[in-house]
């Protein structure tokens, strides 16, 4: 009797995540999962009881590495509109990379694991903090005036979701011309927002 070789979870998750970006959530199913690891779907069930739970692992592996990328890529930028806009155009990368995960809606209707919804909203604080990081540290060069840098980072960033939110809703098949346009308007926004920023220190030193 063959023996299976025992598979970790990152392996599993690995598989999944070239499953889902080359062909989608709906069109991947476990026996394929299975299939491309050599074990069979009982190994996948021990450490996934559905496909949703492996979505949602899959998704937060995503977001940790984006969420690394921004870091690095803010690091190296040295005023307040690159470092805003390199968020964006880090964002545009992954979108563009993993296009599949980005458009495709899995066809199961049930409510989202609640470690996925904990994991999104941590997501949202940490690019808030990082946005925040980034105001303060423009404020101390004297690029804009001190002020309510949490305040003025959580507007930015809902205006910023807003956008996709309205672009999701008015575009229900997006490609990815669609999704460049995006990213270019929400860096025309961050430029307009800075702008702002800037000219209200100028006027208050006057």
């Amino acid at each position: 009797m063959k023996t299976e070789t025992p598979v970790k979870e990152e392996l599993i998750t690995e598989a999944a995540l070239r499953r889902f970006t080359h062909f989608g959530f709906n069109k991947t199913t476990f026996s394929e999962i299975a299939k491309d690891l050599g074990i069979s779907q009982q190994s996948l069930y021990y450490y996934f009881p559905d496909k949703k739970s492996l979505i949602a692992k899959v998704a937060s592996n995503v977001m940790t590495a984006l969420l690394e990328e921004i870091r690095i890529s803010i690091a190296t930028r040295q005023n307040l509109e690159d470092k805003l806009s390199g968020i964006v155009e880090v964002k545009q990368t992954f979108f563009e990379k993993y296009f599949m995960l980005a458009t495709d809606r899995p066809l199961d209707k049930t409510p989202e694991p609640d470690d996925l919804k904990n994991f999104v909203e941590q997501m949202e604080t940490k690019q808030l903090e990082i946005m925040v990081e980034a105001l303060n540290e423009a404020a101390a060069k004297k690029e804009i005036c001190h002020g309510d840098t949490v305040k003025t980072a959580r507007l930015l960033l809902k205006a910023l979701t807003a956008m996709q939110e309205a672009y999701r809703s008015s575009h229900i098949i997006p490609d990815h011309n669609t999704i460049r346009e995006l990213f270019e308007e929400q860096k025309e926004l961050i430029r307009i927002f800075v702008f702002g920023l800037k000219y209200r220190a100028v006027s208050n030193h006057q």
